[in-house]
C-alpha cells in the first residue's frame, strides 16, 4: 500500500476510535449482553458480550466464523483476513498493527481464562470501516451483517458506525490542551531528600497550569486526574485522545526528575516519543514507566514488549514525532527565560504515556527533587506560578504553527 494510502488508513482509524466512543457506551448503559451476526448462509449466530474489565469484549477466536483466522505469536497474536490483511495485536496495548500501520481502539485486547479477548469496537467499527464491502453494523438491530447475509434477516435499517454527525467548523472550535500530572494515588513516584513526592510536585504544577489556562476561550483544558488518584498510564494517552476528536490538541504529561546517587544535579528537560539515545535517557523512560508494574498484568504490555517496540517504530513515521520535538524545544526555551537551574535540552525516550497519545506530546521534567534547593523550588507556589505562565506561552506559541496547512487534526 503506498504511504499516502497508508496514512489515510492510519487517519481512519484514529477517527473510528472516536465516533464509536458513544454507540458503544450506549450499548453498555443499556446492558446489552448479545451480539448477533449474520452469515450469507443465511445464519444467525448470537456471541455473548462479556466485561471483565468494564468493556464489552468477543472471545478472538469467534472471527474465524467471519473470514479472519487467529495465530497466537509469544504473547502477542496475529488475525489474517481471507484478503489478506493482517492484524498484530498484544494483550494489553489499545495499538493494533493493522497492515504495518498503528491503528488505536479505545480499548485493550486482553487474556481472561484461557482465551484471547477483543474489544466489541473490532468487529462493530474497525471491520465495518475497513471493510465497507464486507461488514456492515447495523447498530438499531444490533446485527454485523457479512457480505452477502441476506437482507431483512433482522428488521431495523442499516446505520453505519463511521457516520458522524456535522461539527463545526476547526476555527469554531477551542483547541484542546491535556494536562497529565504524573504518577498519583499509590504511586509516588520519586522521593526528595525533604520528602517531597514527585505525585504532589506534578499535581501542584498541573493544577497551576489549568488555573491560568481556563479562562482563555481559544482552549479547552482537560486534566488527567485532578487529586491524589492512581490512573494507568494506558488510560492517560486514551483519554487524551478521546477528548481530542478531530480537532487540534496537545498533551502535557508534567514529571520531576531524580537522581538520588547524584544530589548535585539538577535542571530541566523536556522528552518527546522515540527511542532512547542515552544512558540518562533510559534511566528516565524507566522510571517513569515504573507504574506500569502497579498496574494489572492484563492493563499494559511489559515495557520490553517487541510489538511495543514496533509501534513506536512505527509511530515515528507520523508527523506527531515532528509536531512533539517542535513542542519540546518551545518548551525548553520558555523555561529558559526564568528557570534558575540549566538548561538540560529537548530528550527523547520510549514513554508508555505518550505513547498512547495520538496528538503532539511531551513529557516535562519541571527540576530535580532529588537536588535539595531544587526540591524547596518545586514545592514553592509562585514558581509553580510562574511555571504555568511559561507553559501556557509554548502552548500559544506552538498552536501559531500548528496544526499544518493540510488541516489535519493530528
Amino acid at each position: 500500500m503506498r504511504r499516502g494510502a497508508r496514512r489515510a488508513v492510519f487517519a481512519l482509524g484514529a477517527l473510528l476510535t472516536l465516533v464509536t466512543a458513544v454507540p458503544i457506551a450506549a450499548m453498555q448503559e443499556r446492558g446489552e449482553d448479545l451480539l448477533r451476526i449474520a452469515l450469507p448462509d443465511g445464519q444467525l449466530f448470537e456471541l455473548r458480550v462479556e466485561r471483565h474489565r468494564g468493556f464489552g469484549a468477543v472471545p478472538a477466536r469467534e472471527v474465524a466464523r467471519i473470514g479472519w483466522s487467529l495465530e497466537e505469536i509469544g504473547q502477542g497474536a496475529r488475525l489474517s483476513h481471507r484478503s489478506g490483511a493482517r492484524v498484530d495485536l498484544a494483550p494489553g496495548s489499545p495499538f493494533l498493527v493493522w497492515d504495518g500501520e498503528p491503528v488505536q481502539m479505545l480499548h485493550p485486547p486482553y487474556r481472561f481464562g484461557e482465551h484471547l479477548w477483543l474489544p466489541m469496537q473490532f468487529l462493530v467499527d474497525l471491520l465495518p470501516g475497513f471493510f465497507p464491502r464486507a461488514y456492515e453494523w447495523d447498530a438499531e438491530a444490533r446485527v454485523l451483517r457479512v457480505e452477502g447475509a441476506r437482507e431483512g434477516i433482522t428488521p431495523g435499517r442499516a446505520v453505519a458506525v463511521t457516520s458522524a454527525p456535522a461539527m463545526p467548523s476547526r476555527d469554531e472550535r477551542p483547541r484542546l490542551v491535556v494536562i497529565d500530572p504524573g504518577h498519583g494515588g499509590e504511586d509516588t513516584g520519586a522521593v526528595g531528600p525533604g520528602g517531597t513526592l514527585e505525585k504532589d510536585v506534578a499535581l501542584g504544577f498541573a493544577l497551576a497550569l489549568a488555573r491560568v489556562m481556563e479562562g482563555d476561550p481559544r482552549y479547552e483544558v482537560r486534566l488527567t486526574r485532578e487529586r491524589d488518584v492512581f490512573v494507568p498510564l494506558w488510560e492517560r494517552g486514551a483519554l487524551a485522545t478521546e477528548w481530542k476528536g478531530d480537532r487540534p490538541g496537545l498533551f502535557l504529561s508534567i514529571h520531576a526528575n531524580s537522581l538520588a546517587d547524584r544530589p548535585d544535579v539538577r535542571g530541566f528537560e523536556t522528552y518527546f516519543l522515540s527511542e532512547a539515545r542515552t544512558e540518562h535517557e533510559r534511566r528516565v523512560a524507566a522510571a517513569e514507566n515504573a507504574p506500569l508494574q502497579l498496574e494489572r498484568p492484563e492493563h499494559a504490555p511489559p515495557v520490553d514488549d517487541p510489538l511495543l517496540a514496533a509501534i513506536i517504530r512505527d509511530l515515528r513515521t507520523f508527523d506527531h514525532q515532528h509536531w512533539s520535538a517542535l513542542l519540546a524545544e518551545i518548551v525548553q526555551e520558555e523555561f529558559a527565560r526564568f528557570h534558575p537551574g540549566p538548561d538540560r535540552g529537548v530528550k527523547q525516550g520510549p514513554f508508555a504515556v505518550i505513547t498512547n497519545s495520538l496528538m503532539p506530546s511531551v513529557l516535562i521534567e519541571v527540576g530535580f527533587v532529588s537536588h535539595r534547593e531544587e526540591e524547596r523550588l518545586l514545592r514553592d507556589p509562585a514558581f509553580q506560578e510562574r511555571t504555568a505562565e511559561a507553559l501556557a506561552r509554548a502552548v500559544d506559541r506552538f498552536f501559531e504553527r500548528y496544526p499544518p496547512r493540510s488541516g489535519g487534526g493530528g
